[in-house]
């Protein structure tokens, strides 16, 4: 009796065994789920990345002395509003008040010699008058002719002397009003630095004025970008300060000359970089001079099949996305073109029919059953 209860009871284990082991299976033995979408045609772009800096569109430094002048007297203060035109400084003008008070003597010495060679040929008048009484008019006239030639050779040089002075003196007017510094722009005094340190090479501008309402992000470009970016390509400006938003604009300058801040380091010659200014469309109240910018360069278009960057897994140099058909994961091998965003390229492999998992795992093979959510 006891030996056919233990038999009952290890049917019954085993039957038991069975139903648990198959109901695992149905429940735990699933293969991976997965997300799928299809590939589409839509339009990418090819982006240049291009640090930068918010800088002023317009502006205006004057720094201290030109050709051996030196500022005498600001006669602004930061904060001012200036129009174009406006005086906002003066250079020194002692050596060209002097340099015209030479000039002033010399003139008044040259109209003293020029009256009195006019004179002397008055006296000279009177001479040949009073020989003509003696020994005739021809034989007058014969006399005093070679004094008479020499008086009037020193009467000319005497007034080429004053006007050649004269030149010189409107010239030296004209710089004395260049001595005067305006503005060249309508604008803002920035900055203002009376004091200037020691070191020619570490001066400051004197006086910095800027339109704040009118900035530009500046960048540079390498030779070889230099030759893929053109004026009015269309372009994205970000920064770190305000990570949230962008605002958007369009390439209007770039340098047809190296930037001068690209120079040759010890003796060696140091790849060229070009000036980028981009004009941004979009209101930047929020942002202020000086601000670090990443501005992306839209350098080309088109329209192209694409599917999501992580769908696109390589291995051996080639690249493939898995298919999900029949409820199962297909290896595809497929040509990558160009990676935007969070999106990629295929040339070739796929059509828009293709169902393609969004979400490779390494746990993903081919021919795989695999669930689809």
């Amino acid at each position: 009796m006891k030996k056919k209860t233990w038999i009952i009871v290890g049917v019954v284990s085993v039957v038991v065994m069975m139903i648990g082991a198959s109901v695992y299976h149905q429940a735990f033995a699933k293969g991976p789920s997965v997300t799928t979408a299809n590939a589409e045609n839509e339009v990418i772009t090819d982006t240049l990345i291009v640090p930068g800096t918010l800088s002023l569109k317009n502006e205006q430094k004057v720094y201290p002395g030109v050709e051996g002048e030196e500022i005498a007297e600001i006669l602004v203060k930061e904060g001012d509003a200036v129009e174009k035109g406006t005086a906002v400084a003066k250079y020194d003008d002692t050596r060209v008040a002097m340099e015209l008070e030479r000039l002033s003597l010399q003139i008044e010495s040259g109209y003293l010699r020029i009256n009195q060679v006019d004179k002397q040929l008055d006296r000279l008048s009177d001479q040949e008058k009073e020989l003509r009484d003696t020994v005739g008019k021809k034989e007058a006239a014969k006399q005093i002719e070679p004094e008479r030639d020499q008086l009037q050779l020193d009467l000319r040089m005497a007034n080429l002397e004053v006007r050649q002075f004269l030149l010189e003196k409107k010239e030296i007017e004209e710089q004395q009003k260049d001595l005067e510094i305006k503005s060249k722009l309508d604008g803002t005094i920035l900055q203002v630095n009376e004091d200037q340190p020691t070191d020619p090479m570490a001066q400051q501008p004197v006086i910095h004025i800027g339109n704040t309402d009118e900035m530009v992000a500046r960048g540079v470009l390498s030779e070889f970008e230099s030759l893929k970016v053109e004026k009015e390509m269309k372009a994205t400006i970000r920064t770190d300060v305000l990570p949230d938003k962008e605002w958007k604009g369009k390439v209007n300058f770039i340098g047809l000359m190296p930037d001068e801040n690209s120079q040759s380091v010890s003796g060696e010659a140091t790849p060229a970089q070009y000036g980028m200014t981009v004009e941004i469309e979009d209101d930047i109240t929020e942002l202020r001079t000086g601000f670090q910018l990443i501005i992306e360069v839209e350098t080309s278009s088109k329209k192209a099949l694409t599917v999501p960057s992580e769908s696109v897994l390589s291995a051996d140099g080639d690249s493939y996305v898995y298919l999900l058909k029949d409820g199962k994961a297909h290896r595809q091998n497929v040509s990558v073109g160009v990676a935007t965003g969070d999106k990629i390229e295929i040339l070739d492999g796929i059509t828009t029919d293709d169902d393609v998992i969004t979400n490779p795992s390494d746990d993903l093979s081919d021919g795989l059953e695999v669930e689809a959510e």
